[in-house]
């Protein structure tokens, strides 16, 4: 089947009736599905997509499956666009998918940095938005619902074939079977998740998102899978502002969520060595390995990567001294100094 922009785009006639197309160009396709944005005669531009393989063809039927799950009560929660499925139409052995075709521009990871001042918050209150939809939104389309616990045994299983390789440091192993097995990490509550969140999902304009697609893994799941990719930033102060804006909006304490979120990072690329291995692909085999071999050099000068459970703080003998030196003792039944009466609310 041509590949040529204007005659896919035409082929968005078929899956939506009432459509003029006068215009395409390519639209970010690759080697697993050709993309357009077709031009229509009343101004207005859609996105047409062709996947190209088995892969990409249940990857865009799962996201055409969240879209519709996201309804429009559901998408005036979201301050940002999500795309519509205009329609569908078969294409030979795949399907042909015409969708609305997101404002901005893509982002990239790099872009979250000092140089878009205010862009980091944006990243993070958005995707606290997806967190404080309502898990329904999930379970009345049937879409993948994960404990706190599947989830970890999931990963488990993840790290158990990932040492059978062979290929994974040493010291890589003692640290992902460290977090897996420290019962802190996983008391969480579980939320509505993107569940495959990269940094060109975004749309973005100066430092606002204003759109977001790739919605093929949406599921209740581990809030930290969404914050994971923010962790292959070197920009850390931008990170922490992301996180940050990330916590004040949801106002939910996750004392572990950065910890499960670079555990998330990291298996990753135990995932990308088992895709390698999988696949019998040497080249994917020995990039993961390096990869592998980078992060150990990472983890091994950078605190900021620590994946061990938060311990609360508390405070030690002198501290507890020096507050009460500073306010004096407390009553323990109206929570005010000794020797002070209790604030009223009329005073």
């Amino acid at each position: 089947m041509s590949t040529n922009p204007f005659t896919l785009a035409a082929l968005a006639t078929t899956a939506v009736d009432g459509l003029t197309v006068v215009g395409a160009t390519e639209d970010g396709s690759d080697e697993h599905r050709s993309v357009v944005a077709a031009r229509l005669a009343d101004g207005e531009t859609v996105q047409v997509v062709l996947p190209r393989s088995v892969a990409a063809l249940q990857s865009a039927q799962a996201h055409a499956a969240a879209l519709g799950a996201l309804t429009l009560a559901t998408r005036s929660r979201l301050p940002f666009e999500v795309p519509s499925v205009l329609g569908s139409a078969s294409a030979g052995r795949s399907t042909l998918f015409v969708l609305t075709r997101l404002g901005g521009t893509v982002m990239r990871l790099p872009d979250i940095s000092p140089a878009r001042p205010g862009l980091a918050t944006s990243v993070g209150q958005a995707i606290a938005a997806i967190h404080e939809l309502p898990t329904s939104v999930a379970a009345d389309a049937g879409l993948p619902h994960e404990t706190a616990q599947a989830l970890r045994q999931r990963l488990l299983d993840t790290f158990d074939r990932a040492a059978a390789t062979g290929s994974v440091p040493a010291a890589l192993l003692e640290r992902w079977e460290g977090a897996l097995t420290d019962d802190r990490l996983w008391q969480f509550k579980p939320a509505l998740v993107h569940g495959d969140l990269q940094a060109p999902a975004f749309r973005v304009e100066g430092a606002r998102v204003v759109g977001l697609d790739g919605w093929h893994a949406l599921a209740v799941g581990d809030p930290a899978r969404d914050l994971a990719f923010l962790l292959g930033s070197n920009e850390f102060g931008s990170v922490d502002e992301a996180f940050d804006a990330h916590a004040a909006a949801r106002g939910i304490g996750d004392r572990q969520l950065r910890q499960r979120a670079m555990l998330h990072a990291e298996l990753d690329v135990a995932r990308w060595l088992l895709h390698g291995v999988d696949s019998g692909d040497a080249a994917i085999v020995a990039d993961a390995t390096e990869m592998l071999a980078s992060l150990v050099r990472r983890v091994d000068r950078d605190p900021g990567t620590a994946i061990a459970a938060q311990q609360p703080e508390t405070m030690d003998l002198t501290g507890v001294q020096q507050y009460l030196g500073e306010t004096g003792p407390v009553d323990g039944a109206t929570g005010s100094p000794l020797g002070e009466e209790p604030r009223s609310a009329d005073r």
